[in-house]
């Protein structure tokens, strides 16, 4: 059984360009991603996927000189790329993680696998921004719900339909808006991570990269 661990992260942000390879502390912030992964006890590989848009050229560059690979896919359809991802790679169980987390904790992210192994579930994902601030955002679904998902969405009968295009940008999205095809779990933050839990630690605007970077800084120190 393989756990692989697929990062999706691109250049072409609309509130902040080119976020994934801006520096904190001398070096891009999806640098502080891949590394903290690197920790997790259950995850055999990570693989970075991003487009094959010319603007990504940095970012696959930059993530193989650091020696982790990269899959490169369509821009929009992030659902194949998944999909693509794990068959080349051939994961069984499949930890979906986004770029813009460099305070990932490896930690959570194996309980949120051993939570999915314990109780033989399709999908399970952090309870953000329930009782989990978003920063932490782990979900963990296997290949087979992957594949259910993906034939449902992309198959021949649905490709064309624009209504499933929220589906194939957003991964997971058609598992958690139709719970009743599946069986879903939620890890539930307590103590620190209930009480801040309004607190966004991911960084999607200029904002939100200065205080990520003030707490990266601050335990350098």
């Amino acid at each position: 059984m393989k756990v692989l661990c697929i990062v999706q992260a691109r250049m072409g942000s609309e509130r902040l360009p080119g976020k994934v390879m801006k520096e904190i502390n001398g070096k891009p912030m999806i640098s502080y991603t891949l590394n903290s992964l690197k920790k997790s006890k259950y995850t055999d590989e990570i693989i970075l996927a991003t487009s094959t848009l010319e603007i990504n050229n940095p970012l696959a560059r930059y993530v193989e000189s650091i020696n982790f690979n990269v899959f490169r896919g369509d821009e929009n359809n992030v659902l194949e790329r998944y999909k693509l991802v794990s068959d080349k790679y051939q994961g069984d169980i499949i930890i979906r993680v986004t770029g813009d987390c460099p305070l990932i904790d490896p930690i959570i992210v194996d309980h949120v696998v051993t939570k999915f192994l314990m109780y033989d579930y399709d999908y399970v994902r952090l309870d953000v921004p329930g009782t989990f601030q978003r920063g932490f955002d782990v979900e963990v679904f296997s290949k087979a719900t992957l594949d259910r998902v993906y034939n449902k969405v992309c198959g021949e009968e649905n490709i064309d339909n624009k209504d499933y295009d929220h589906f194939r940008e957003h991964v997971t999205y058609y598992i958690y808006t139709h719970q009743d095809e599946f069986k879903v779990g939620y890890v539930e933050g307590e103590g620190k991570y209930f009480e801040n839990r309004n607190i966004n630690l991911s960084v999607d605007t200029e904002e939100d990269y200065k205080v990520v970077t003030r707490i990266l800084r601050e335990n350098l120190e």
